[in-house]
């Protein structure tokens, strides 16, 4: 048995299990979501939730300015941004925008991958948001919204935490850094699908993480499984066998963005930005200790 092998079928032995240490949500992101389910919870106490965290505040406030939240005017405080987005926009971009603080390491063993995985979150996020804005531009799956899928793709690589946990718990168990790397992104789908069971998450966002990269899985109608791996496969986090244009019109083909003109629009350009400048304002991980 390979040495690869045999770690996979230990870590996998260890989710079966719930040996694995899985990820928590960060604690402010739980206070929002759990005032955001009481059926009396006012905007003006959200926004005093939100503010706890001024990090969290001032990245609310960014996102709620960027033309995929229908920022025309600019909000300037955390009151005005949580009004204009309303309690569950507010809390799905309150949650995406709080995965950042589960980006950090305190070993050299992982904390390369975990700027890679996080700026690739970043990037699909932006990218995905920006080809959702342009849809809605033109008329297009108004069913699906900004907010959702923006916490779909920051947290489709989610279950690449607890692997990356493991090696620095145990970095005697991987022999390199390549290894690392082939072990997370073979793992990181059934591991990801454990993490937002524990965390009580919807199945539609379940399914994007469990099956984003599988693409042998496909569903009926476009949702945002769809746009996830699209901004996956356009940001290069994932190279295909096939052309790349090719690839593009398979996309076309199910209706998930009307032709490849998308990506020129002036709205694709100005929501990707905005997005991706949401989230470069700070650093994608953290070291710690």
């Amino acid at each position: 048995m390979s040495t690869d092998h045999a770690l996979l079928v230990q870590l996998l032995g260890k989710v079966k299990s719930g040996e694995l240490v899985l990820p928590s949500l960060p604690e402010v992101a739980i206070g929002v979501r759990e005032m955001a389910r009481q059926p009396d919870c006012s905007l003006s106490e959200l926004s005093a939730e939100i503010s706890k965290d001024p990090a969290l505040a001032a990245r609310i406030v960014s996102l709620s300015n960027s033309a995929a939240f229908g920022g025309v005017s600019k909000s300037t405080s955390v009151i005005a941004a949580v009004t204009r987005l309303g309690l569950h926009r507010t809390r799905d971009l309150a949650v995406a925008a709080a995965m950042q603080q589960l980006f950090r390491t305190s070993r050299s063993m992982t904390w390369d991958l975990m700027d890679e995985i996080w700026r690739f979150n970043v990037e699909v996020a932006s990218c995905a948001c920006a080809i959702l804005a342009c849809q809605h531009e033109l008329g297009n799956l108004r069913a699906l919204s900004a907010d959702t899928l923006l916490l779909a793709s920051l947290i489709h690589n989610i279950g690449a935490l607890p692997v990356l946990e493991q090696a620095e718990l145990k970095p005697e168990l991987f022999a390199e850094r390549e290894q690392l790397r082939r072990i997370t992104q073979l793992l990181k789908a059934p591991i990801g699908r454990s993490v937002l069971l524990e965390w009580g998450f919807d199945q539609e966002l379940i399914e994007v993480v469990h099956r984003w990269a599988d693409f042998s899985f496909q569903t009926q109608e476009v949702g945002y499984l769809d746009l996830v791996r699209l901004a996956a496969i356009y940001s290069r986090e994932v190279v295909l066998a096939d052309p790349f244009p090719s690839v593009l019109e398979m996309f076309v083909s199910k209706g998930v963005i009307p032709s490849l003109d998308l990506f020129g629009m002036e709205t694709y350009f100005l929501t990707y930005n905005e997005i991706k400048a949401s989230f470069d304002s700070g650093p994608g991980y953290r070291r710690t200790g």
